[in-house]
Parts: structure tokens; C-alpha cells; sequence
């Protein structure tokens, strides 16, 4: 078995499936972001430049255009060995702790994820659980969140790209008002499973609520 130093897969385009992080108690992948807007010049300026690289190494790995590509998160953390979050089979690697960052990306809808440390980039892909979290799992929330972006984007009048997830957990609502019950109506108690999702755009962030069906603002968004 040979012993890794860093970075075994920079830049690999080897079709491997999808890169995951953490759990929420309830087995579901929690997505972190940093703060989109912030009142420091030089965060700000990191964050542009760490969105750029990010959305330059999938469009190289890709072989699209970048313009097709929309960051979902930017999570900071610390990997925890020189595999930068992505182990391979029959590998050892060093075990170093090294701050970094996993950026989701959408292109056409689909998930991808790059995995950043010490300003290097590459895309992450796997087939296996890491830490627990299945595709199925980080995935199943996907078709909510392009429904919420979209919908705040409208609401306030601004390019979806502006909009960022802060976190995603899983949530069983008491009946199909989903925690929103309208005023005047009736619901009858029914286990009803989904997610709440939340989302900022610069300094300001909004929850949405929502099953397999619905997707819906909680509480109500005004565009001040």
C-alpha cells in the first residue's frame, strides 16, 4: 500500500460519482456556507477569488462554457488527511490537517463538487459513502433548492447567481401546512417529510419549507 503525500487526483477527470462531507443527527448532509456578503473588503476578495477558481476548474473539467455553472455553497473546513476529502481505494494517505474549502456547483441542474486547499483546486467525484452521507442523500434536495433560488430571485428582483444556500436539514411536518398554515384553513394531521432550506442573498437570509411537491417561503418575503 503506498502512502499519498497530497493531492492524488488534482485535476482528474475520471467519471467517479460525487464527493460528500458531514451528517446532521438525522443522516442527512449539511451544507455550511460562508457569509456571501460581508462588511471586510479582503473576505470579500477571497471569496470572489475562491468562486472563480472553483467554477475555472469544473468548466476545464467539464469541457463547458463557464458561464452554464452556478455555485450552490461554500463550506470551509478542515480536511482531514492529504486526501483533501477524496480517498481513493487502496490508498493510504498522510494524516494532515488542512484547512480548505468544498464548493457545490450546479451545471444544467447536476451537482458537482470542487474540493480547495492551499489556493488548488480539483473536482471531487466517488461512488462510496464518505463520512456517512450517500449520493441519494446529498442529492435529494436538489430539485427543492433550484425551485427556492429561483423563486427568492423573482421575489426580489435579483440573478439567481446572487442567491447562496446557508444549510439544508431534514424535517417531518405535523401536517401538509409544512409549519405555514394559511389563515382560515383546515389540515389534518398527516406525517408529511421534507426539508427547510435556507438562503441568503448579501446580508439578509430567508427560510424555505418543503415536501416532495412544494417548495414555499416561511415566513413570507417582502422585497425590502
Amino acid at each position: 500500500m503506498r502512502t499519498i503525500l497530497a493531492w492524488p487526483i488534482v485535476f482528474s477527470s475520471v467519471a467517479l460519482g460525487a464527493c460528500f462531507g458531514s451528517t446532521s443527527d438525522s443522516g442527512i448532509s449539511v451544507v455550511r456556507a460562508e457569509g456571501a456578503a460581508t462588511e471586510d473588503p479582503s473576505a470579500a476578495e477571497r471569496q470572489s477569488k475562491l468562486e472563480r477558481l472553483a467554477i475555472e476548474t469544473l468548466a476545464a473539467d467539464l469541457g463547458v462554457s463557464e458561464d452554464r455553472i452556478a455555485i450552490d455553497s461554500i463550506r470551509a473546513l478542515d480536511w482531514r488527511d492529504s486526501s483533501i476529502g477524496c480517498p481513493q481505494p487502496g490508498e493510504a494517505y498522510l494524516q494532515v490537517i488542512t484547512p480548505g474549502h468544498r464548493i457545490s456547483l450546479r451545471v444544467d441542474g447536476q451537482l458537482h463538487f470542487v474540493h480547495e486547499a492551499n489556493g488548488r483546486a480539483f473536482v471531487c467525484r466517488l461512488t462510496k459513502a464518505v463520512g456517512g452521507v450517500t449520493p441519494q442523500r446529498e442529492l435529494v434536495f436538489g430539485p427543492q433548492l433550484l425551485e427556492a433560488r429561483t423563486d427568492l430571485a423573482a421575489r426580489l428582483n435579483v440573478p439567481e447567481a446572487e442567491i447562496r444556500l446557508v444549510s439544508a436539514q431534514s424535517k417531518v411536518w405535523e401536517d401538509a401546512s409544512m409549519g405555514c398554515p394559511e389563515p382560515g384553513r383546515h389540515y389534518e394531521p398527516q406525517e408529511v417529510r421534507g426539508y427547510v432550506l435556507r438562503l441568503r442573498h448579501h446580508s439578509r437570509e430567508f427560510t424555505y419549507h418543503t415536501d416532495l411537491d412544494r417548495t414555499i417561503p416561511c415566513p413570507g418575503i417582502t422585497p425590502d
